[in-house]
């Protein structure tokens, strides 16, 4: 959500404040780069800072730079490869001048070697493990038009490798482990196959192959453990401390685990641990079902003698749980008489080893949102209805739990949090007076307001949705304002607000609080938008994230600290709640 570094020294931000108290002398200040920053390989990146006087001609690196009114600057420069200097000059009658020292890393470059024969391996990279019917991948770069072949000691032995295209020096190759196959720490080696008078080149992996005859039981070591669709892909799967998995492979710290015969997932080796095999055979069954209302719904006990992963998918008016590692075997489900939100609980088996459990809604009673863990061998699914909100004016947010979240906390040491702005704004702190002008507006109309951090509190990533849980709010906002990544020409296109979501039961929030935007903020937009962010990912009510404005454009920096301009955001986040909950404008009498 924000680039690297988009914050500069603490102590330069504090010291300019109390420069500001006297007249200053000509100054120039850079917010970013920070001094010795190291970017990623590109050919221009942007510059932002301050001058005074703002009306003085200013120069980077002999090219005249744009500045806002207030002093501001932002200005998209190329650069070069290595050791790298932003020239500033303020010409005000004398010079003043600076210099931004950075650096900028170096292109990768091509690994074929053209010249004396060379040879690499590219893949694999690390210690890997590999179950029976799995493929080893081999790739290395090497001389272009010759002949290769790799080894798998006690394996597999100068296994053809084929050149893709022809000429380029990417050779492929593949072995498909055997049933009786079982190395541990077997070296893998590349070769170019040559004439028996001829010299060739080799090459052995770093990393070290084994062939596993049977899986292993991780348990999750943590809480929020998370499973990727590859070892490096999206998100799949979100789990509890204390969930059995099976791993049938791993590619360096990465963990494969077998959910069923055709879908398999991806775990960091730090968040499992062994597990007693003895304790979990691979296969659980379900068993009664018992429902039961509650002040803010209706909760489900499964009875589960395992924890195994599963996956919450929510549906058209209903909620669908799947079960790994289970058999369906439910033949009893109490449902509470008093429940009028839950209309029933189906169990069925959807594949082998899979049990799906569809919890349906009354017609006309949507979900809310919803919380998934484990109790004493069962599985818990608490069921939000929508909250009993009076809708009433002047107060008609009357019964509603908000829970507002300043995205950010502020840091003594870098890296900082958050993004800055060329005038020296700190996220943190627009965040926090937007989040308290906000709180007021909501409050005002009946609310009750909750605040994730209050001040200068340190409040940590993962904290923020375990404190909504524990207020047991209904709606989570997390106020925000946009940065860039390194590189990125910040003119273009126009740059504005975005409202971010992640489940089904939070779109409608964000679409209303996005319209209100569209009607309030003068601002261009940049949509509503999907967003895998763990504020909005694991919070179990409706939950939106915005991006009100960037703060490295020198005049959205200068709006963001307008108090008119936060209260603007604060009544139209506002706005939004009053539209997603269909409340009425308030009549207002001639």
């Amino acid at each position: 959500m924000k680039s690297r570094v988009l914050v500069a020294s603490f102590l330069t931000f504090s010291l300019a404040c109390l420069a500001g108290l006297f007249a200053r002398a000509d100054e120039i200040r850079v917010m970013y780069p920070s001094e010795g920053d190291s970017l990623p390989p590109v050919k221009k990146t942007f510059i932002f800072g301050s001058i005074n006087p703002s009306t003085a001609p200013f120069y980077i690196n002999g090219r005249k730079i744009g500045v806002y009114k207030n002093g501001a600057f932002i200005a998209y420069l190329p650069v070069s490869e290595g050791d790298f200097a932003f020239n500033c000059e303020l010409q005000n009658g004398a010079t003043t001048s600076y210099a931004r020292k950075i650096k900028i890393r170096p292109a990768p470059q091509p690994r074929i070697s053209t010249g004396a024969l060379g040879l690499e391996i590219v893949s694999p990279s690390s210690d890997m493990e590999f179950a029976a019917g799995d493929y080893v991948n081999v790739l290395a770069l090497g001389t272009p038009s010759r002949k290769a072949a790799f080894s798998i000691k006690g394996a597999a032995k100068d296994v053809e490798m084929t050149e893709i295209p022809k000429g380029s020096g990417r050779y492929f190759g593949l072995y498909r482990v055997k049933d009786s196959d079982s190395v541990r720490g077997a070296e893998l080696a590349v070769k170019f196959k040559t004439g028996m008078f001829a010299s060739g080149a080799g090459v052995v992996a770093k990393g070290r192959i084994s062939f596993l005859n049977k899986f292993s039981i991780m348990e999750t070591s943590t809480d929020t453990v998370i499973l990727r669709n590859g070892p490096v892909s999206g998100y799949m799967i979100f789990l509890p401390k204390g969930v059995k998995l099976i791993c049938d492979g791993r590619a360096g710290n990465m963990r494969r685990i077998r959910l069923s015969a055709c879908e398999t997932a991806w775990v960091d080796d730090s968040k499992v641990a062994l597990s007693n095999e003895s304790a979990f055979a691979p296969q659980t069954e379900t068993g009664a079902i018992r429902i039961k209302k509650t002040d803010t719904g209706s909760s489900a006990s499964v009875y589960l003698p395992e924890k195994v992963p599963y996956i919450a998918e929510e549906k058209e008016n209903a909620l669908r749980i799947t079960l790994y590692y289970t058999k369906a075997h439910t033949n009893t489900v109490v449902y509470d008489s008093s429940d009028a939100f839950l209309n029933s609980a189906r169990v069925s088996q959807t594949a082998e080893n899979n049990a799906v459990i569809d919890f349906e809604f009354a017609p006309g009673a949507a979900l809310w949102g919803y919380d998934v863990s484990y109790g004493t061998r069962a599985l818990v699914v608490d069921m939000k209805k929508a909250p009993p909100v009076s809708g009433t004016w002047p107060r008609p947010l009357a019964g509603l739990r908000v829970v507002v979240d300043p995205g950010h906390s502020p840091k003594q040491t870098p890296p900082y949090d958050g993004a800055i702005g060329p005038m020296g704004t700190f996220e943190y702190q627009v965040n926090l007076v937007t989040a308290y002008k906000l709180k007021d507006a909501l409050a005002a109309l009946g609310a009750a307001v909750y605040m994730i951090r209050q001040g200068t509190e340190t409040v940590q990533l993962a904290d923020r949705p375990r404190l909504a849980k524990e207020f047991k709010g209904d709606l989570y906002i997390s106020l925000h304002n946009n940065a860039i990544a390194d590189g990125e020409d910040p003119f273009a296109q126009p740059k504005g607000f975005s409202v971010y979501h992640y489940h089904r039961h939070s779109l409608k929030l964000a679409a209303a609080v996005h319209r209100s935007y569209l009607k309030n903020i003068p601002l261009p937009d940049e949509g509503l938008r999907f967003g895998d962010y763990a504020v909005a990912r694991l919070t179990s009510m409706p939950a939106v994230l915005v991006e009100s404005a960037y703060m490295i454009l020198p005049e959205q920096e200068e709006l963001l600290n307008s108090p008119d301009f936060q209260q603007k955001l604060a009544d139209a986040v506002a706005g939004g709640v009053l539209d997603f909950l269909k409340i009425p404008p308030r009549k207002v009498n001639k």
